[in-house]
């Protein structure tokens, strides 16, 4: 496998990469895609929760979805490498300087080789900085299964962060059991429809002190603390490739082509912080990319 030139070397799983690998295989393409999950579908894969934002499959949980996703992917006979974390990306040049095809390097001494490359790698919740890489049983980093399963129960909860995620899930912690639900915000970010469904009272603004080992926001000791800081882009094994960021982090891309400054490289989803990140605009940038990359492919041959 690793011995072929593929017309394009997909970098993640997710929503996004799917859309653009099975676009390109339609199209008469060969894409490959390489994650470091075990599993297709991007958080979706993660998310137990039913996907009411997603017209298409109201009834299915992130979880569901991503096994469509795989399904999709198996029809267009799209080959997926998973549990493989991307190290870096070469440029292979011919013996007058001219960009031949991209080697994606992963495991140890692997190559994929690529005519061109599509980064889909996707967001991950960002972590508190006084956690470090520290895991505990009942502070819970964003949404998810963990999330799902736990017993709230007559438990005191802290919820950290002022967007939709933390006081939606305030509200679920607390109809799930809690005993009371504290949500400490340095500011507010949420939609008017959650600020009228949350006492003001139990929201308290400003900076705070979060002690982990402790299970202590200002000095309150909580049984249960969610935090919901928002996500941060996957950005491993693209160090040397000199790409353009934005001021978040994300990557830089054209709007009509997800193209980045790096000729042959493109970045779709949410590592490209596109509008309205969601499953559904992640999918449109997979399309976005794919006819793109059609478009270059044509344009160089005829």
């Amino acid at each position: 496998m690793q011995n072929n030139i593929y017309d394009a070397v997909i970098i993640g799983a997710g929503p996004a990469g799917a859309s653009c690998a099975v676009w390109l295989a339609h199209l008469g393409f060969n894409p490959i895609i390489i994650d470091r999950a075990p599993v297709i579908g991007g958080l979706s894969a993660l998310n137990p929760f039913q996907d009411i934002w997603n017209v298409t499959a109201p009834d299915l949980t992130g979880e569901e979805v991503s096994q469509q996703m795989k399904k999709s992917l198996d029809s267009a006979r799209v080959p997926v490498l998973l549990k493989q974390a991307v190290t870096g990306i070469v440029p292979v040049l011919d013996g007058q300087g001219y960009l031949q095809h991209y080697q994606v390097l992963f495991g140890e001494d692997k190559v994929l080789c690529g005519r061109k490359v599509v980064i889909a790698s996707g967001v991950k919740h960002r972590r508190p900085l006084e956690m470090g890489e520290e895991e505990y049983p009942d502070i819970l980093v964003g949404s998810g299964r963990a999330l799902y399963q736990y017993d709230f129960i007559d438990k005191r909860v802290a919820v950290l962060g002022g967007g939709d995620n933390a006081l939606e899930n305030a509200l679920y912690a607390k109809e799930r059991g809690a005993q009371y639900v504290d949500i400490y915000a340095r500011t507010l970010r949420a939609q008017h429809k959650w600020m009228k469904l949350v006492s003001s009272k139990n929201i308290h603004m400003g900076s705070y002190e979060f002690n982990p080992k402790e299970m202590r926001v200002n000095q309150k000791h909580y049984d249960a603390v969610l935090v919901f800081y928002g996500y941060q882009p996957q950005l491993a094994g693209l160090e040397d490739l000199h790409l353009c960021y934005k001021e978040t982090g994300h990557i830089e891309t054209d709007a009509q082509t997800c193209e980045t400054n790096v000729s042959g490289i493109y970045a779709i989803g949410e590592v490209a912080n596109r509008m309205h990140p969601c499953v559904v605009t992640s999918m449109a940038d997979g399309i976005v990319a794919a006819k793109a990359i059609q478009n270059a492919f044509e344009d160089r041959e005829f």
